[in-house]
């Protein structure tokens, strides 16, 4: 996983946090975005989904994009299990064309109590 240690950072040493994550499972660019994006990307491109450790994802909104649906889905499901409040997610093909909608889509959020 690549990133997502200057999101760590912030969190920890200025107590801000990104408008949004986007987690790319495929080679991307990892880092923060300067406003007005205002957001982190984390790459987890050939990681194991299942031993990467997302606690910094807690509280904070995120989108998850890869070109293999079975691994969007699981990152998916793990950053729910983490405590993100806000998880969109898809699989994305490889060669996009015009209307050519991703295969896999889903949006979850975390439910409030009390407010």
């Amino acid at each position: 996983m690549r990133g997502h240690e200057a999101l760590i950072e912030l969190r920890r040493v200025h107590r801000k946090t990104p408008g949004f994550v986007f987690i790319d499972d495929f080679p991307t660019d990892p880092g923060l975005r300067e406003p007005p994006i205002d957001l982190a990307v984390i790459c987890t491109d050939g990681d194991d989904i299942g031993l990467l450790d997302l606690r910094f994802l807690v509280g904070l909104r995120v989108m998850v994009q890869s070109h293999d649906e079975a691994r969007a889905r699981a990152l998916f499901e793990r950053c729910k299990t983490t405590g993100a409040t806000f998880v969109g997610a898809c699989h994305l093909h490889r060669n996009p064309r015009p209307n050519n909608p991703p295969t896999w889509d889903a949006v979850w959020h975390k439910e409030t109590v009390n407010g």
